[in-house]
């Protein structure tokens, strides 16, 4: 690979660490090595999903990326792209090139069959894998997923529906722990959750500032992974419980993020078709900046909080016809309830709210409390604190990442 850089190379697994992105140049050599199908940390909750959206924050920046592949990790995730998630996003960048080291005993047609296959995929009701991802493609040759998209009209899929691919998934998990007569307390609102928060990628993620299509990549990815979650905050850290089988949601989109969302809609003087208020010190940096170093970490961090309280005790209402109108709010209540988890990364921000069984009852309303007892504060507890909601500044990364945790058993 004589071809390759120094300055401007990097392994794809080294967007599961905290290496630097090399921002600020006009193309990107990124390797697929071999040890891609073995490395573990692609097996811990959570990471993947920020992988993907680094991923997608370098590309988003470049003119062109190109991918040189390990003759192994080609011929697996070309065999079984969905189940290689981060690998396979690689595949519908519409910058990207791809050559494998063996030259042309993997040709450019393999790379674009394992494409078609890709957006083709179904979500597997068997789980034979343990993760699964279906990807939306926006800009570059438009594709949506069957299941969670009716291909007539391009809309999503009616509730009943997602409650029906709901029940597939979660009776997969049979061996896992999961028992049939759980499915009534958790099918709703887990359709409704995945729905929503699907739903929100379609309203602010497929679009630039000005309104136009993302490009040169509009991409989102619905992950589906089989994981054992440790508890954040073990009640009893002397005696610590086991980790906890789950499932995880990890709904990832390459679009502007909270604030530039926010920011476009403050601009535009509507929310869903009502004005947007924060305070006038917030506003006048919104007005004048884009995301970046001039927006104080405070203000960006106020905004998601915005974000979040949408639907509590001072709702911002949702005029779409039929829609319900969970919010982001009233996820977490949905997650309270089922004792999961919920965690954002946006922007500078990774914040997440745990209920798991055993970890600290933190930000929650009041028992005696006359509009929500016992429900969860609108609010985040930041990722490196933990028990902290004063935000921690992390690497600026476009769009955003909500992961879901729903407990098996």
């Amino acid at each position: 690979m004589s071809e390759l850089s120094s300055a401007s190379t990097l392994s794809l697994l080294d967007l599961v660490t905290n290496r630097a992105l090399p921002l600020g140049q006009p193309e990107v050599v990124v390797e697929i090595p071999d040890t891609y199908l073995t490395d573990e940390r692609l097996e811990r909750p959570g990471v993947e999903g920020i992988a993907i959206q680094r991923l997608l924050t370098l590309a988003q920046q470049l003119s062109s990326i190109r991918f040189f592949w390990g003759q192994a990790a080609a011929r697996r995730v070309l065999t079984s792209p969905a189940v290689h998630p981060l690998a396979s996003v690689t595949l519908c960048l519409s910058n990207a090139t791809h050559v494998c080291e063996s030259g042309d005993a993997i040709n450019k047609d393999a790379f674009e069959r394992a494409r078609q296959k890709l957006l083709s995929h179904r979500l597997g009701a068997d789980m034979f894998s343990e993760r699964q991802v279906l990807v939306s493609l926006d800009y570059h040759r438009p594709s949506l997923p069957f299941d969670l998209y009716e291909p007539s009209t391009r809309r999503l899929r009616r509730e009943e529906e997602f409650e029906s691919l709901v029940d597939d998934l979660l009776f997969a998990q049979r061996g896992a722990g999961f028992r049939a007569e759980m499915l009534p307390k958790f099918r709703l609102p887990i359709a409704v959750i995945l729905r929503e928060l699907i739903e929100n990628t379609d309203d602010h993620a497929r679009t630039d500032f000005d309104g136009s299509i993302l490009k040169p990549n509009a991409v989102r990815c619905l992950l589906v992974k089989r994981i054992e979650q440790e508890q954040l905050f073990p009640a009893k850290k002397e005696n610590k419980d086991p980790p906890v089988p789950c499932l995880e949601f990890t709904i990832i989109d390459s679009g502007i993020g909270y604030y530039n969302s926010y920011r476009r809609q403050l601009l535009r003087g509507q929310a869903r078709g009502v004005p947007v208020k924060v305070g006038e010190t917030q506003a006048d940096t919104i007005r004048q900046y884009e995301l970046g170093s001039d927006v104080p970490l405070d203000i960006e961090y106020a905004i998601l909080l915005k974000c979040l309280e949408r639907h509590s005790d001072n709702a911002i209402p949702d005029p779409r016809p039929g829609h319900r109108g969970m919010g982001l709010y009233e996820v977490l209540r949905a997650l309270k309830m089922m004792r999961g988890m919920f965690e954002v990364r946006t922007g500078r921000i990774h914040g997440y709210r745990s209920f798991l069984e055993g970890e600290a009852r933190l930000q929650l309303e009041s028992d005696d409390s006359k509009t929500r007892p016992g429900m969860p504060k609108a609010s985040l507890l930041d990722v490196s604190s933990r028990f902290w909601k004063k935000p921690t500044p992390h690497e600026l990364v476009r769009g955003s990442v909500v992961r879901v945790v729903v407990p098996l058993v």
